[in-house]
């Protein structure tokens, strides 16, 4: 099956804006689930969170700590797994991951929007992924 998603404008610090990758998704762990949009990044290695996300969730995270650096900067992590829920237009063509890899911000201020990107481990290997332009992506599940 294959889900498409149009970019989204986000708005940058300066003011203006730029189209990003963005897909619709839900982040589930047992009972608790939380939909949202969130950038789809191919230069990123891991899924990133907020903590506030993760302690919505009730997850388990590890107690190791490390540094992560981002395009925003960098801060420290701390690790534990979700299922991800890429949403399609008919639920019954939803693509889902279980134990998908994720990092939790621990030092997030949250000042500028709760922004949740998708990395590569966990889920690239599970799709096709096609950027196509500045208009939209298109993920098609690898049976």
């Amino acid at each position: 099956m294959t889900v498409s998603y149009r970019f989204r404008k986000f708005k940058l610090e300066s003011g203006s804006y730029i189209k990003r990758p963005a897909v619709n998704i839900i982040l589930k762990k047992e009972s608790k689930s939380l939909e949202m949009w969130a950038i789809l990044d191919s230069g990123s290695d891991i899924t990133t969170i907020p903590r506030a996300i993760a302690d919505f969730l009730e997850l388990k995270i590890e107690d190791e700590e490390s540094e992560m650096m981002g395009y925003k900067g960098s801060g420290i992590v701390r690790h534990s797994k979700v299922t991800i829920i890429f949403k399609g237009k008919m639920q019954r063509i939803d693509e889902v991951l279980h134990n998908v890899p994720i990092a939790v911000m621990q030092d997030y201020d949250g000042e500028d929007g709760a922004e949740v990107v998708v990395g590569t481990q966990g889920v690239f290997e599970h799709f096709k992924i096609l950027f196509n332009d500045s208009k939209n992506v298109s993920l098609t599940r690898i049976v």
